[in-house]
């Protein structure tokens, strides 16, 4: 990443954002496969049944479905940015937002006593919506910054007849020109 347009502080923060949520993501990852390795099993709330439960278990699966297809999606679309692209950053920004979400997901699987949340009530459907618009709001604006970023530069021409709305008194009068009054 090394971009004439920005400053070396600038890079050295992306590039530094890019590794803590980069690690982050690895340690939550490492943290879910010791504690399913072990056998920890999450805890849910009491009130919840079994079908709640595993409707959790699918949802957090769908997330990681959601998320193959966003890498699909950013692989395929950062090598045909545009090489003079506004914001000359962009590849590297969405991949902060990439690997945030997949951080997001990891702590979603690592979560193992649900029952212990206090910020939130307990509430099966307050828990899923909550995770619902959360999750469908990362998607809708990494899905919206990859297709603004895969869109081609506008071109811009002049419109036809711009210079016939020039305002004709301002043209010096030549004495062989006529011009009608």
């Amino acid at each position: 990443m090394h971009h004439a347009e920005l400053d070396l502080s600038t890079q050295f923060s992306l590039i530094g954002l890019i590794v803590v949520v980069g690690a982050g993501f690895l340690m939550r990852t490492a943290i879910f496969f010791r504690q399913e390795s072990t056998g920890v099993r999450p805890l849910y709330p009491r009130r919840w049944n079994a079908i709640q439960c595993r409707a959790l278990e699918g949802f957090r699966l769908l997330i990681g479905l959601g998320l193959i297809t966003l890498w699909a999606a950013y692989l395929f679309v950062v090598p045909s940015m545009p090489p003079k692209w506004p914001y000359e950053y962009l590849a590297v920004v969405s991949l902060i937002m990439m690997l945030s979400v997949n951080y997001a997901w990891a702590v979603l699987l690592a979560a193992r006593d649900w029952s212990r949340l206090d910020a939130i009530p307990h509430s099966f459907p307050v828990i899923i919506a909550l995770l619902v618009i959360w999750w469908g709001t990362a998607f809708t604006a990494i899905g919206w910054t990859l297709r603004e970023a895969s869109a081609p530069p506008a071109f811009h021409i002049l419109p036809v007849g711009f210079y016939a709305d020039c305002d004709a008194s301002n043209r010096p009068r030549d004495q062989n020109t006529a011009y009608p009054s």
